[in-house]
């Protein structure tokens, strides 16, 4: 098929008359531009956010179109492959959007009220509490037999799944830290709302599965050079990254409970905070260099595992 005609093939199949009003179209394509726009001022600006009417006004279209997505009827069940966008993701979705748009707003409103130099701080735990509810509810209202976890049940090599699933906790770990900087939340809210985009578009047989999930890791990567370059102004690289590999081993090597695991890491925050990049300039290079080295032990395992379990159906089969 051309570029002529797939157009015009995907104008057919992407404007259908679920969305009778277009509605969803309306917010999604200004929303891309929106990406766009910001991303070109990754820097000194914080993007170009601030505590502005315009800012809000390009948050809200950010909510609406999380928003709209439910107009849309889709499958219950994910298929095999995993890279069709079902109800349960589409409601985490928009739950992990909206937390992240939560944490732009705690920064817009500190701004306003200027208290800059006094933030909010338990804001920012209570988010991603209410974070960690809001996916529990999500996949309790679609039913024990239509939920699937969405990156270990997705098809695709293990190596590639256990980085997808750490990329998962530095997005929280930054939330949970509260940096304030509209940037660092919002490339968060650029994967969330693309990779539905992309999910869509494999649902529509727009594109292939595989050529999609390494679009997934290569924007998760992108994203993850934005917020580390976000976290640099404040000194605390090693940090994040060192917290980050921390709560990825209570989650994925331990299996901590994950209120339980967001509680205590949250009383960790707390504690680190004062001892920002200067102020502690070893401290934080060993435990990245700790964390990390550990962090690999649980990623061979995990891909051994991995490995370990798609050879079983083939030795059933001989």
């Amino acid at each position: 098929m051309g570029p002529v005609a797939w157009l015009t093939h995907a104008r057919k199949t992407l404007f259908t008359r679920e969305d009778t009003f277009n509605i969803h179209k309306m917010f999604g394509f200004p929303c891309l531009v929106h990406f766009i726009y910001r991303f070109t001022q990754v820097g000194p600006t914080d993007m170009g956010f601030g505590a502005n009417r315009f800012s809000l006004a390009c948050i809200a279209m950010h909510i609406m179109l999380s928003s709209t997505s439910l107009i849309f009827k889709i499958p219950q069940k994910r298929i095999k492959e995993g890279s069709r966008i079902w109800p349960e993701y589409r409601l985490h979705s928009i739950n992990f959007a909206f937390r992240s748009i939560a944490c732009m707003l705690v920064t817009m409103g500190e701004k306003a009220l200027g208290r800059e130099d006094r933030p909010m701080y338990a804001l920012n735990a209570l988010i991603v509490l209410a974070g960690a509810a809001g996916a529990s509810a999500g996949s309790a209202s679609v039913g024990t037999d239509n939920r699937s976890n969405s990156i270990r049940d997705l098809d695709g090599p293990a190596w590639f799944k256990f980085f997808f699933s750490w990329a998962q906790f530095i997005a929280t770990t930054n939330c949970l830290i509260g940096q304030r900087r509209f940037s660092l939340q919002f490339v968060y809210v650029f994967v969330i709302q693309f990779t539905a985009f992309l999910m869509t578009l494999r649902r529509k047989n727009l594109a292939p599965h595989y050529p999609l999930v390494a679009t997934y890791g290569a924007i998760l990567a992108f994203a993850l050079g934005v917020a580390l370059y976000e976290t640099s102004y404040f000194s605390s690289v090693f940090m994040v990254l060192s917290l980050t590999n921390l709560a990825a081993l209570g989650r994925m090597g331990f299996g901590i409970n994950k209120y339980v695991l967001w509680v205590g890491m949250a009383g960790i925050v707390h504690v680190a905070r004062p001892h920002f990049g200067d102020d502690s300039p070893y401290l934080w290079p060993l435990a990245f260099a700790v964390s990390t080295a550990a962090t690999l032990v649980n990623a061979v395992r995990y891909v051994q595992r991995k490995n370990a379990a798609a050879k079983e159906p083939a030795k059933k089969a001989d």
